[in-house]
């Protein structure tokens, strides 16, 4: 029942994001930067996760402001395995993605710093009454994420250069794309998502 859930709530915030990342992408072609159907396709794909990894983290409407830190490292990575290898996982995609898609992540220094901000701004999101902030969460979040920049590595030594060079950004700047699909995720997850789920799903968090 739990994976229905994300699945039905990553869906909901999805059918609001992949339209502003089509509209994106068509004022991009009009200024002269087109970019090939492959890195399009993985963008859309790449917009899908990054709405999976939201609902997983449980980022929803703002509340009042009510932090609940947890600044020890390391201990609640003993105490709960489990959560500690759900976090490492969920960022395996985003270390992948990121080489994978743009140029400028051609080293593991830029995809963990770029990993670390996603999951600090997680973090302090979560302030506003949404869960707990966690100094392991940022631990074990660039750990997966570092973990999916070496999975790359790894295809990239058995899958055609010019094959993956397709995926590649064109003429762009990078950092301002990507940090363009998060906010706009962050933006969905936090304004119509959660009305679409409650007025017309009818499902609450």
């Amino acid at each position: 029942m739990y994976l229905r859930q994300i699945i039905i709530r990553s869906l909901s915030g999805f059918l609001f994001l992949a339209p502003g990342m089509l509209l994106y992408f068509w004022v991009q072609g009009k200024q002269g930067r087109k970019q090939s159907p492959l890195h399009q396709a993985a963008c859309i794909l790449f917009g899908y996760y990054l709405m999976g990894m939201l609902t997983v983290t449980g980022i929803r409407q703002f509340k009042a402001f009510s932090p609940r830190l947890f600044l020890v490292p390391f201990l609640d990575m003993i105490v709960g395995p489990e959560q500690t290898i759900l976090n490492v996982v969920l960022f395996v995609p985003l270390g992948f993605f990121l080489p994978l898609l743009y140029q400028e992540f051609a080293s593991i220094r830029r995809a963990a710093r770029t990993g670390f901000l996603f999951s600090l701004s997680i973090e302090l999101i979560q302030m506003f009454d949404m869960g707990t902030t966690d100094i392991n969460d940022l631990i074990t979040n660039t750990t997966g994420c570092c973990l999916g920049y070496g999975l790359y590595l790894l295809a990239s030594k058995v899958i055609r250069k010019d094959f993956l060079q397709h995926f590649q950004s064109t003429g762009i700047r990078e950092l301002r794309e990507i940090w363009f699909f998060w906010v706009y995720a962050f933006a969905v997850m936090v304004t119509v998502q959660p009305v679409f789920l409650d007025r017309v799903l009818h499902l609450s968090w």
